[in-house]
């Protein structure tokens, strides 16, 4: 089966001179060659054979090979007493590799082949020890030691004269080889979870991924399972194991063997494969290991480390055992800090075991881990608060028995911080004294939270609260002055966490509103008009609104200006004053004085402190100051452009100004705006309707002149009387109907004449 596992960084302890190291862990100096400081490993391993088995040690890691990196320096040979041997795991790990195809093709006679076929030795029909059996295929054994312990005693068996040249040949030759001896090896590489790796080397062919190990790259073997049989596959003199442990220079290559040669094509059990990353079609040859090798620290030795034990009595020094089973050591890593909303990791991998066992994890409380039974799982973080969770370690199916664990508990602080609440307001664009309506929506990663609410209108008020409901459906608020204000909307969540935004509302000017009191002008049939005589007063009033609150100035086109301001202090309006009085009211009065006669046109602008504006106008005639209404041929004279008139041009143009002002014949029908063209019409004979028109214009200009007022009494023929301005409109009416017969104008042109005697 495939395992999960977690890795962490090997610290290594450096020991020093072999000889002094042994001599205090044994008490005795054995005979060794030294080869300096060497590093022993973190995990504990122990011997890899079967319980019971006793073995001595050829080779231990001080006279394996020399100090040239991976070389053999620091490695360990042994060699078990009986045969054949289960070889099992020195520690519990992840097969990370296999070789299995060396040697023997047919290992279980069932006519399919483990072997490679590169690899054969003997000689056709050669007989082997006994004299009778021939040897075959099945039978291939080292490269390098030409002959084979057949009886298992320890002591490679005497052969026989073959060539009769009188030396005794070897029983088995080697086995014929490719390229090198040492590609031939049969072996299996564990990961442990302290990151150590360890290597066991020569077994027999098919015993990896046959039995007894039954294994594949990728497979999870607890301490003490079996990997294979003990044998001399490949460079061996003679049966025995090959143990090392290693770590890797790279502790994030799973296939780290790159100094040796690869050799293509399938492999039974996975060859080189990554359990966690793309397979290796092929292997590396040899299988060393690109990193250190460490010296095996042993539980079940005296000294805890292997020593060279060809020299003592009886080939039984060591015997393989358990080791005593040790807790492991959990690690929670943190303390841990995390965004309310978000998600950490928690960190286990720093749990560790002395005897390398595979670990289980279990954090509790689970109700925030998305799987508590990992080394690595997931926290979630729902609302701000500090979690104490306790990680148990176990270190079941480790050193013992599958059956025996023992825990540890370590405790990580995790700290859920407040996340304040995401805030996006939405403004308004109204006109002044309108209703802005404001809204905002928020977000909040703390999903236990629970909120509050306020807006600051940016105009002056106090801040208000206001429901999340309201909040999201929209809030009204008043202003009475145009600008941009920023409008805060605050929420803040149960932990005092509060997040803001700004949104404008635009307030537009309105223009003001002016109406000019008209209630004092007179009609005539050329319109309505204020009247007063030269030199006179003439009162005049006006109201002024504006929707806003804001200052009104009245600016007359008589030169006077008054500013009326929404402020009750009387002082200017601020920039932006949207508390003040709204709709602002404003009445101006003045008195205007014309000391000229003529036809005016009285203008009335009403501004606010913002620019808006509005404007009105209204006519107005300034009559002369004459006392006494004259005759037609006195009018004529001031008009005739000869002789000495009684009034100057300038009083004679203001009094046509003021008749074309008044009259809806002149000049619209008659031209009479210019002193030549007025004579024109008093010169007029003959015709009824022409001495008609001049007799209007005659009376029109007794009015102008101020001698007969526009409500003076007329007496005609006959004893009746009427109302100066109803005889000019009934005038003008008939002087306009062409259907007028000569009598009716006749008779208009006799009661114009009587405007003369006008009261």
């Amino acid at each position: 089966m495939r395992a999960n596992r977690n890795r962490r960084t090997v610290s290594l302890a450096l020991v020093g001179s072999t000889a002094l190291v042994l001599a205090a862990l044994t008490g005795a100096p054995p005979a060794i060659a030294g080869h300096g400081t060497f590093t022993v490993s973190a995990g504990i391993y122990r011997i890899p054979y079967a319980n019971g088995t006793t073995l001595i040690v050829t080779n231990d890691h001080h006279n394996h090979g020399n100090p040239t990196p991976n070389q053999g320096n620091d490695r360990i040979d042994m060699r078990a007493d009986a045969t054949p041997t289960t070889v099992v795991a020195a520690a519990s790990g992840v097969v990370m590799a296999i070789v299995d195809i060396h040697g023997d093709s047919d290992p279980d006679g069932d006519g399919v082949g483990n072997g490679d076929g590169l690899d054969v030795n003997g000689l056709s029909g050669q007989l082997l020890a006994d004299g009778v059996t021939v040897h075959a295929d099945a039978l291939e054994h080292s490269c390098q030691d030409a002959s084979e312990d057949l009886d298992s005693d320890g002591v490679l068996d005497p052969g026989e004269d073959l060539d009769a040249d009188g030396v005794l040949d070897t029983t088995v030759p080697n086995s014929a080889v490719i390229t090198v001896c040492q590609n031939y090896n049969n072996y299996i590489w564990i990961e442990h979870p302290n990151g150590e790796w360890s290597k066991y080397t020569h077994l027999q062919t098919g015993s990896i991924t046959g039995g007894p190990g039954n294994l594949s790259v990728g497979d999870t073997v607890q301490v003490g399972d079996p990997l294979g049989i003990e044998a001399d596959i490949g460079r061996a003199t003679g049966r025995h194991l090959h143990h090392e442990v290693a770590v890797r220079t790279d502790p994030t290559d799973d296939t780290p063997f790159s100094s040796g040669s690869f050799i293509p094509g399938a492999i039974p059990g996975g060859g080189n494969e990554s359990p966690t990353g793309p397979a290796l079609t092929g292997y590396y040859a040899g299988g060393f290991i690109q990193g250190s090798n460490l010296v095996p620290f042993v539980c079940d030795i005296p000294g805890n480390l292997y020593a060279d034990s060809t020299s003592s009595p009886g080939n039984d020094a060591f015997t393989a055992n358990p080791c005593t089973n040790t807790a492991p050591t959990a690690s929670a890593g943190g303390p841990y800090a995390v965004d309310e909303g978000s998600a950490i990791q928690l960190d286990g991998t720093g749990s560790s075991d002395p005897e390398n066992a595979i670990l289980t994890y279990s954090w509790s409380p689970a109700d925030r881990l998305d799987d508590p039974s990992l080394a690595t799982p997931t926290y979630t973080a729902l609302d701000d608060t500090v979690d104490d969770i306790d990680l148990t370690v176990s270190d079941i199916g480790g050193d013992v028995t599958a059956g025996t664990a023992l825990t540890d508990t370590a405790t990580a602080t995790v700290t859920v911080l407040n996340v304040p609440p995401t805030v996006t307001a939405t403004g308004d664009a109204i006109d002044e004294a309108g209703t802005a309506t404001v809204s905002a929506t928020f977000t909040d990663p703390g999903t236990l939270d629970t909120h509050t609410a306020r807006i600051d209108w940016g105009d002056g008020t106090a801040p208000a609260p206001v429901s999340i409901a309201a909040l999201a459906a929209g809030v009204d608020h008043v202003y009475g002055d145009n600008g941009d204000y920023e409008v805060t909307v605050t929420v803040t969540d149960d932990d005092a966490g509060a997040g803001s935004d700004v949104a404008v509302v635009s307030v537009a000017n309105l223009d003001p509103v002016v109406d000019l009191d008209l209630s004092g002008q007179i009609s005539f049939p050329g319109g309505d008009y204020f009247v007063v005589g030269a030199g006179e007063v003439l009162p005049l009033a006006a109201e002024g609104t504006d929707a806003g609150s804001d200052d009104l100035t009245f600016a007359w086109s008589t030169g006077d200006v008054n500013t009326y301001h929404n402020d009750p202090a009387e002082t200017p309006d601020p920039p932006l004053s949207p508390l003040g009085t709204f709709p602002f009211e404003a009445d101006d009065a003045i008195d205007a004085v014309a000391d000229s006669p003529g036809a005016q046109v009285l203008t009335l602008t009403l501004s606010d402190d913002d620019g808006g504006t509005d404007a009105t106008d209204a006519g107005a005639l300034v009559t002369g100051i004459a006392d006494d209404a004259r005759s037609s041929g006195w009018w004529k004279h001031q008009y005739s452009g000869s002789g000495s008139p009684h009034i100057d041009e300038a009083t004679a143009v203001a009094y046509l100004d003021i008749v074309g002002a008044v009259s809806s014949v002149f000049s619209e029908h008659v031209a009479a705006s210019t002193p030549p063209e007025a004579h024109d019409v008093l010169s007029s004979g003959g015709d009824p309707r022409a001495r008609a028109t001049a007799e209007l214009l005659i009376a029109w200009l007794q009015f102008a002149s101020g001698a007969v007022e526009y409500d003076a009494t007329v007496s005609l023929q006959g004893g009746a009387a009427v109302e100066y301005l109803e005889l000019m409109f009934t005038a003008e009416e008939t002087i306009l109907d062409p259907s007028a017969t000569k009598t009716e104008l006749r008779d208009l042109e006799k009661d114009l004449q009587r405007v003369v005697h006008a009261d």
